[in-house]
C-alpha cells in the first residue's frame, strides 16, 4: 500500500486512500477469486484496480457509500475479466485444435456480439439509476441479493429498479429499430 500512498500528494487524499484500501480491498479480493479461481491472480488482479483507483483518485467522493463500492466492484471485475480472458486465450494458442470448435458458426457468432454490444451500449444510456444496477444484474450476472450488498440499498429497491430499467432498455432499443427501420 505504501506505493499507492506516494502517489498521492497531500496527507488528507493519503489518508482517504487508505480508508478507501481496508474498507474495500476484501469485497474486491472476494470478486476477483470469485472470477479468476486463483489467489494469486486475484491479488494481481486487486493491486492493479487499487492502482487505477489512485491514478482516479480525483473521482472518488465519499469512501463508504454505493457509488464508491460499485466503482470499486467495477473496476476490479473488470481487469479480472480481461485477466481470464488472456488466461483463456493463451491456453488457446498451446493448443490450435482447441482455437474453433467443430460446430463453429461464424454469422451466429457475430450476430450475437453486434446484439450484446448493442445492449451494453443501451444500458449506458440509461440513467444512472437503472444503468448501474442493470449492469450489474444483465453483463456482471450479479443476483439480486448480491446487487443489494454491493450497493447498500434494499433488495426489492433493485428489483423495482432493474424492472424499470428493463422497462427503459426495451423502450430505449424499440425506439432505436423504428429509427433504422425508417
Amino acid at each position: 500500500m505504501l506505493i499507492y500512498l506516494q502517489m498521492l500528494d497531500t496527507p488528507e487524499e493519503r489518508a482517504k486512500f487508505e480508508k478507501l484500501y481496508y474498507s474495500h480491498r476484501r469485497t474486491m479480493l472476494h470478486i476477483a477469486m470469485k472470477i479468476l479461481k486463483d489467489h494469486q491472480l486475484a491479488e494481481d488482479a486487486v493491486q492493479e484496480a487499487f492502482l487505477r483507483l489512485v491514478k482516479n483518485f480525483s473521482k472518488i467522493g465519499q469512501v463508504n457509500c454505493p457509488r464508491t463500492r460499485l466503482f470499486t466492484v467495477i473496476i476490479v471485475r473488470n481487469i479480472s475479466l480481461t485477466m481470464l480472458a488472456e488466461r483463456k486465450k493463451e491456453n488457446v494458442l498451446e493448443r490450435p485444435e482447441a482455437m474453433i470448435p467443430i460446430e463453429y458458426d461464424l454469422e451466429e457468432d457475430v450476430l450475437e456480439r453486434i446484439a450484446y454490444e448493442e445492449v451494453l451500449s443501451a444500458i449506458r444510456e440509461l440513467p444512472v439509476l437503472y444503468r448501474d444496477v442493470l449492469y450489474l444484474q444483465c453483463v456482471e450476472e450479479y443476483k439480486l441479493t448480491e446487487i443489494s450488498k454491493l450497493l447498500g440499498i434494499e433488495a426489492e429497491t433493485v428489483k423495482k429498479r432493474a424492472q424499470r430499467g428493463r422497462k427503459k432498455l426495451l423502450e430505449q432499443l424499440t425506439k432505436e429499430h423504428e429509427n433504422d427501420d425508417a
